[in-house]
């Protein structure tokens, strides 16, 4: 039966890779047994195992969408069970509102155009902003660039979008080239869907004790975690606390049915919960000011805690890690603080492999609070490198009711989830530190810029210009934009 499998997934490549909408391929994609069925030029029908509340929403996205089948035959076809290296490499066309018209050494420059072929008649008032046409006809993204010349760009005009640390904000805004515009509506600050946090490996000794894991999450100081995302100018954080895994864009029903209060530094606490931790272990710690707790007549726990994170640490990174310790400190715990790179992050497929503090976070891929969120962060199948469960959590109710959640009507999910937080919460496998926003400078001039939180994403097509704008080429048409994901690498986001 598994050949006959092969032999059918290897004629369905074949088709796939020589498409030229003749009778028979057209009755094979017409078969109403298979998951994808063509019923017209512009009809198809969706097949699920399950019912699955998302599936409209998570497709609607890029990685839902519809391929050329000529391009892809043009370019290495389809290979069962094989990735094609061009279209991996490469990308694929599509059928949006612009085009690449050209792209910079390294990736450095990407320069967009207005699609010839995307519709005529989109700039009419009933058509959805969304699917309009481009109105600004050039757009030039510029990667990579240095904090200093993202700075600098925005305030001489060369740029019209950018981004930057909160620490500069300031700067940014009084350095304007328009003294009539040196205010805080230049800045648009979203928040982004997601959690951060410092994971404790459930598995290794002392945090495979609940209470030691708790006396951590206790001790953590989060109002000065959220101080480090202070914007210098009106001192608003450029971040938001939550009760992880969940974000509360998805409702109190789904991120906090059970109204849980948000972390606070809690040492009393931290205290006590580390005192139970010493006499179910043996051992004692002694505090800063000589106090020893737990089992005195057990074995003083001296060791230093390694808090790892990805390298090299930005400053964002380094405060927050350097809370961590300071708050650790307090309760009589050593840490300290190590770099690894990504490539050996890639090699944690395990829990022994795991260390035993990890600084990271998980953003998801499409719209989806149940498998997007909560299963990733605490199903051990998604423990470490390829999932967000970095403290491999292993609990078996959890992981039971995970087979279903995400396949059942919203009300059984929300029945559930009450359950859920519960056994999440009382795992206290993570201290979650503060998320922070996705914060954009934007020109005045610039109308129309719309922020989608939950894909972390902007659409040039619904942008438009008034007034005269200077740009890198001199025409008004083009904007230089620095891409959100240099700010999530260089200054805000420390995980990613």
């Amino acid at each position: 039966m598994s050949q006959q499998y092969k032999t059918a997934a290897m004629d369905l490549d074949n088709i796939l890779s020589h498409f030229n909408y003749n009778a028979t391929e057209m009755k094979v994609m017409s078969y109403p047994g298979q998951a994808l069925v063509v019923n017209s030029k512009d009809n198809v029908s969706i097949n699920t195992m399950v019912p699955y509340a998302y599936l409209l929403q998570d497709i609607a996205g890029w990685w839902g969408d519809i391929v050329e089948p000529s391009y892809v035959d043009a370019h290495g076809g389809v290979t069962y069970n094989t990735t094609n290296s061009y279209l991996d490499a490469n990308g694929v066309i599509g059928s949006g509102p612009y085009i690449i018209s050209s792209v910079g050494k390294g990736f450095s420059t990407i320069v967009l155009k207005a699609n010839p072929n995307y519709w005529v008649d989109g700039h009419n008032s009933s058509v959805p902003a969304i699917a309009q046409p481009a109105h600004i006809k050039t757009v030039v993204i510029k990667y990579g660039l240095s904090h200093a010349d993202r700075l600098e760009d925005f305030d001489r005009g060369i740029s019209q979008i950018s981004t930057i640390a909160p620490t500069s904000f300031k700067q940014m805004i009084d350095g304007y080239h328009i003294a009539a515009d040196r205010n805080s509506s230049l800045v648009k600050s979203y928040k982004t869907v997601g959690n951060f946090y410092i994971s404790m490996n459930v598995h290794d000794a002392y945090t495979n004790n609940t209470h030691f894991r708790e006396a951590l999450y206790d001790a953590l100081n989060y109002s000065a975690e959220l101080a480090v995302y202070d914007n210098n100018y009106n001192g608003t954080p450029e971040a938001y606390e939550e009760l992880g895994p969940l974000s509360p864009v998805y409702g109190t029903a789904y991120y906090n049915p059970n109204h849980y209060p948000l972390p606070t530094q809690n040492l009393t606490a931290a205290v006590q919960n580390l005192t139970l931790a010493g006499n179910e272990m043996h051992f004692y710690v002694k505090l800063p000011n000589g106090t020893k707790i737990g089992d005195t007549s057990g074995t003083a726990l001296t060791h230093t805690f390694h808090l790892t994170g990805i390298s090299p640490f930005n400053t964002v990174e380094t405060s927050e890690l350097t809370i961590a310790v300071d708050s650790f400190a307090k309760i009589g715990l050593a840490f300290t603080t190590t770099g690894v790179t990504e490539s050996t992050v890639s090699g944690w497929t395990n829990a022994s492999a795991t260390p035993h503090f990890v600084d990271l976070g998980w953003l998801p891929d499409y719209p989806d609070p149940i498998g997007q969120q909560l299963i990733p962060v605490y199903d051990t199948a998604d423990g470490g490198a390829f999932g967000g469960n970095d403290a491999w959590v292993n609990n078996t109710t959890l992981n039971h009711i995970f087979t279903y959640l995400d396949f059942v009507n919203t009300t059984v999910q929300q029945h559930d989830m009450y359950n859920v937080q519960n056994l999440t919460y009382d795992q206290y496998a993570y201290m979650w530190v503060p998320m922070p926003n996705d914060v954009f400078f934007v020109a005045p001039d610039v109308h129309g810029f719309v922020f989608n939180s939950i894909t972390s994403s902007y659409f040039y097509n619904m942008m438009t210009v008034s007034g005269k704008l200077t740009s890198s080429v001199g025409f008004m048409s083009i904007y230089t934009l620095v891409a959100n994901i240099e700010m999530a690498i260089t200054d805000m986001a420390p995980k990613f």
